[in-house]
């Protein structure tokens, strides 16, 4: 009863034409949304299992979850816009790459850890199963992946923060958007158990927040 369905949309902020000022501000809003809706937390969190050396982040926008690490000396957010890359890019030491997350640029086994946050929703189950081979191929120990739980508490939570207008134009509306896409933890645990990793875990964190490790 607390779970709407699935419905698979286009996001505003994905499109390469939006206009700057509203997608600057939407980025800006997300990052406020990871940092005090628990997504860095959640982020760091997976990571630390691994204990990397290397990451490369999918989806990774203007990289403020790898910007949060420490003692991880090579990091590398890949997206396939620019502009969200470039945005807030001066002094960050996350090296940036435009890449297709379905063909990674990496040869087989390149880095430690491959990573996304919030990135999961956009596509269907099974481009989520092909996301995650080709992460596991460059990967030497393994994969983790976060994103928000398909529920009505964080879409109702959502529409609340447009109607308020804490949130920009395009957040207000790609954000109940990204819900209703999202995943629950039984449609995440079914991903997972099909991936034919050494070994898997699913990791609950509130509010509303889970992730997939895959050891390789």
């Amino acid at each position: 009863m607390l779970t709407p369905p699935r419905i698979e949309s286009d996001e505003i902020l994905d499109e390469q034409n939006a206009p700057r000022a509203d997608v600057e501000r939407s980025l800006r809003d997300l990052r406020n949304i990871n940092r005090w809706a628990g997504g860095i937390g959640m982020y760091q969190k997976m990571v630390r299992r691994f204990a990397p050396r290397s990451i490369v982040d999918l989806g990774a926008g203007t990289c403020d979850q790898l910007e949060s690490l420490s003692g991880v000396p090579l990091r590398v957010g890949m997206d396939f816009n620019l502009a969200h890359l470039a945005y807030l890019r001066d002094g960050s030491r996350v090296h940036r790459v435009v890449g297709d997350a379905h063909r990674l640029p990496f040869r087989d086994g390149a880095v430690d850890l491959v990573t996304s946050s919030h990135f999961f929703h956009h596509f269907s189950p099974d481009e989520n199963r092909d996301l995650l081979r080709e992460s596991l191929r460059v990967v030497r120990k393994g994969v983790a992946v976060t994103d928000t739980r398909r529920h009505y508490v964080p879409l109702l939570f959502m529409v609340v923060l447009g109607w308020l207008r804490v949130i920009g134009r395009v957040t207000a509306l790609d954000g109940p958007a990204s819900v209703r896409q999202g995943y629950t933890l039984s449609e995440a645990r079914e991903i997972a158990q099909g991936m034919g990793a050494a070994r898997w875990e699913l990791l609950r964190r509130w509010p509303f927040r889970w992730a997939i490790l895959l050891w390789k």
